[in-house]
């Protein structure tokens, strides 16, 4: 199994919610499990981008990436999420 075992479990009463972190043993990788009531279902994805300077060379390519393309004339990724399903 290439998860370690839970490295943290902890239940958070603001959400009624019971969360366990787990730890890739390859990578270091980190997922967080939600067990929720809740029946609205959803996830996402952390990528860290640690910088060596103050130049923002990461932010720009984040910007870069999220602007679109030809194939993917999309200029507002997330504006355009909020309109889909996961706008419960």
């Amino acid at each position: 199994h290439i998860l370690e075992h839970s490295v943290q479990e902890e239940f958070v009463k603001e959400y009624g919610s019971n969360c366990v972190l787990y730890r890739h043993t390859g990578t270091g990788a980190e997922l967080m499990s939600v067990h929720s009531a809740d029946e609205n279902k959803t996830f996402g994805a952390v990528f860290r981008t640690p910088v060596e300077d103050s130049t923002g060379v990461p932010h720009i390519l984040e910007h870069s990436v999220l602007c679109g393309s030809r194939k993917y004339p999309i200029k507002e990724p997330f504006v355009e999420l909020m309109k889909s399903s996961l706008n419960t």
